[in-house]
């Protein structure tokens, strides 16, 4: 317990509802609510009377895990069916972000990207593929695949958070590459290639996103992305640990 803890019961005590204390205190009311669940939890008491509202996680999807984490959400909800869910959907920097603000218990992010305060695992590493509009000239000569210098010579689209690491693996090639767009999210990366404004490096699921593009395999380089599942460290509620059990065995989060 510490005195910030006493503050928001006091603040709510005071406001008569969590939503109301939240307002006072200007923050959103999902890290509220969470401090409150680590008093209660702490002193092994309810301190609220919280009538017929469900509990709720709130979790962050990225644009291409939603497929997956669906699934994740129909196995918890079998064992589960009381607890609701708020999502939230954005980029990898949005929902990191949200995570070690408070507004997210638990989101998918993708490397290569840096956290401070929070725990992840890997769920599943992919590869960068090469997607573009389809019939796009240069894509339909390389059905089987397509170079680093090939691709130098090209139009590129990409996130933000892949400019080093592309840009590293066409030095060690000895190629300049022309990075003719960057966005923070791919949804916005896929949507400039799907216009012609180039060739987007992206991670292979998001070419389930689309049915008019194209993709294929970078020949001469390994580029991979992992999909991590991330939360703050501490304690967490029980339904918080609950979620990380379906995806997670027990010795990789506790």
């Amino acid at each position: 317990m510490d005195v910030k803890q006493l503050e928001y019961f006091r603040a709510i005590v005071d406001a008569g509802t969590i939503s109301g204390a939240a307002r006072v205190l200007h923050m959103t009311q999902p890290p509220l609510s969470y401090q409150v669940k680590m008093l209660e939890e702490e002193l092994q008491v309810q301190l609220f009377l919280r009538g017929t509202k469900k509990i709720t996680i709130h979790i962050g999807f990225t644009p291409s895990t939603v497929s997956m984490m669906s699934d994740y959400l129909i196995r918890f909800s079998t064992s589960h069916p009381d607890i609701r869910f708020d999502i939230h959907e954005g980029s990898t920097f949005t929902l990191r972000e949200q995570l070690e603000n408070g507004v997210v218990d638990i989101t998918t992010l993708r490397t290569p990207i840096v956290l401070k305060g929070c725990e992840s695992r890997t769920l599943m590493q992919e590869k960068l593929l090469a997607m573009a509009v389809a019939g796009n000239p240069v894509l339909e000569k390389n059905k089987a695949g397509i170079t680093l210098e090939e691709l130098s010579e090209q139009k590129l689209i990409l996130s933000h958070r892949y400019r080093s690491y592309l840009l590293s693996a066409f030095e060690k090639k000895g190629l300049l590459c022309d990075i003719y767009c960057e966005c923070e999210d791919a949804r916005t990366a896929m949507t400039l290639a799907e216009k012609g404004l180039g060739i987007a490096i992206l991670p292979a699921s998001m070419h389930k996103l689309s049915d008019q593009m194209k993709s294929c395999d970078i020949l001469d380089a390994d580029l991979t992305t992992e999909l991590l599942l991330a939360w703050r460290k501490g304690r967490m509620p029980e339904e918080v640990k609950a979620f990380l059990e379906i995806g997670l065995p027990q010795s990789h989060w506790l």
